[in-house]
């Protein structure tokens, strides 16, 4: 047996589990442009991602990564930005644009975004701590990322330890919810070691002509390094660059129904309760199938509850439908026998 066995079998001896075995699966986050989602195969939760190089293309490319993941939940957001030099900021505007061209509503979409930001490095630590609070407190996150985290690192290194704060909290942050963390660096060299440490997938990009060049530098299941060429379209000027960011509904619905059954239903004390749920799944959803995917509701939760509540309106119209035939009948029955009564000799 391998070593790597032995250890599996004496953890599980001693109730222990590897980190890999419960790091949260499920459909990968799209970033909307193909050749990096085949690069390093999509944004998945649990995982540290660093993006550097490029600063216009990571502009656009994390506008993309925050609407796919408001598409699955809140997300928390940190901006670092030196005003006085290079700045990077997120536009309301190209966030709504990118959500309305997805079939989303940007207005639940800007809703869902927590911002925090950090003007200079000694705001940075604040900054994360804000952020932290907030997702504490909303008790979930879909996504945590902080842009040019490197943004305040100076040629003799000052403003290194204020980056480890920041990485180091948000990381932990993302740990503990299962959210994906994304850090971005308008240059890897600027980067801590602890940022590139923490970073289980890296990809660097260079702008070439047409477009950038992206070179996937560490993955845990994939051979480094990797490259692909990302073209942007004719005359583009940071604009619209991405495609779909948003999976099928089929695949959303299936993914949430796997999920359920696998981590729900089993906790579920009541057996009425856990056949309900199936026939939710048979009477409901798979019937309405159609009318769910057509909704142009982002979140399959969301469109499966509506369905639900529509599906349970319509049981109890039917019932109470039932109800007053049957009291129509009684009421019937009980004139036909005050009639038979009153016809009764003695009455």
């Amino acid at each position: 047996m391998p070593s790597e066995a032995y250890a599996d079998a004496a953890l599980r001896g001693a109730g222990f589990v590897r980190a890999s075995s419960i790091q949260p699966r499920g459909a990968p986050l799209m970033t909307g442009c193909p050749a990096l989602d085949s690069l390093m195969g999509g944004i998945c939760g649990g995982v540290t991602y660093l993006f550097s190089g490029a600063p216009a293309f990571l502009d656009a490319l994390l506008h993309n990564i925050l609407v796919a993941g408001c598409s699955r939940g809140e997300v928390a957001y940190m901006n670092n930005t030196d005003y006085y030099g290079t700045r990077s900021e997120i536009s309301p505007g190209r966030i709504a644009l990118i959500a309305k061209q997805n079939g989303l509503d940007y207005t639940a979409v800007l809703e869902r975004i927590i911002f925090t930001a950090a003007y200079s490095r000694e705001r940075q630590p604040w900054a994360a701590g804000a952020l932290e609070r907030a997702v504490r407190e909303s008790g979930r996150a879909a996504l945590i990322a902080a842009h040019d985290i490197s943004a305040f690192r100076g040629e003799a290194g000052e403003g290194s330890f204020e980056m480890d704060l920041v990485a180091s909290s948000l990381w932990r942050l993302a740990s503990e919810t299962g959210a994906a963390a994304v850090f971005t660096s308008r240059d890897r060299r600027l980067c801590s070691s602890l940022v590139l440490d923490l970073s289980q997938v890296a990809v660097d990009f260079r702008s070439v002509k047409g477009g950038v060049r992206a070179t996937l530098l560490r993955h845990p299941d994939r051979a480094t390094p990797a490259s692909a060429l990302i073209a942007f379209p004719e005359n583009w000027h940071g604009g619209d660059l991405m495609g779909r960011i948003t999976p099928p509904f089929r695949q959303s619905y299936q993914d949430l129904l796997g999920s359920l059954r696998g981590a729900y239903l089993p906790l579920m004390r009541c057996q009425e309760n856990r056949s309900g749920f199936e026939l939710l799944v048979r009477d409901a959803w798979d019937r309405e199938y159609a009318a769910m995917a057509a909704s142009g509701i982002p979140i399959a939760l969301d469109v499966m509850n509506l369905t639900a509540n529509a599906h349970n309106r319509g049981e109890i119209e039917a019932l109470k439908r039932e109800l007053a035939e049957k009291e129509a009948r009684i009421k019937a029955l009980e004139a036909k026998v005050a009639a038979l009564e009153y016809r009764t000799p003695g009455h």
